[in-house]
């Protein structure tokens, strides 16, 4: 594969996982604080990667296109951890140190839970 088509299959999926991540998180964000839509995004996120690597990655023989299209591309974009990082120093710097702790605690142990649970479906699978 050539380094153009790498190029173009990881913009595609970014282009896709970027635009998922804004409208999941504006749909999300319409009923619920604005961490919400971020931490939905991200446990998601983690919980995709995970069922890729683990189950189809391994158990298929993937085109290296989709390798760089879903997981690098779309995931990559998709997922939202420096967004993450800005919404909790904007909670912290409101003065709203519980919601900034929660969003912490439950982004950090929702998304490993959800990684774990992935390459556990995906073993069983």
């Amino acid at each position: 594969m050539n380094i153009v088509n790498t190029v173009l299959f990881i913009g595609l999926g970014g282009f896709i996982g970027a635009n998922l991540r804004y409208l999941i998180g504006v749909y999300i964000n319409r009923y619920s604080h604005e961490m919400t839509g971020t931490l939905i995004v991200n446990i998601t996120g983690s919980f995709c990667i995970a069922l890729f690597f683990g189950f189809i990655a391994q158990k298929y023989s993937v085109n290296d296109n989709l390798k760089y299209f879903f997981p690098i591309g779309l995931l990559g974009s998709y997922t939202t951890f420096s967004t993450f990082s800005y919404t909790t120093l904007i909670l912290i710097n409101e003065g709203n140190y519980v919601r900034a702790g929660m969003n912490i605690i439950l982004t950090f142990s929702l998304c490993l839970l959800l990684t774990f649970i992935g390459f556990w479906v995906s073993k069983t699978l």
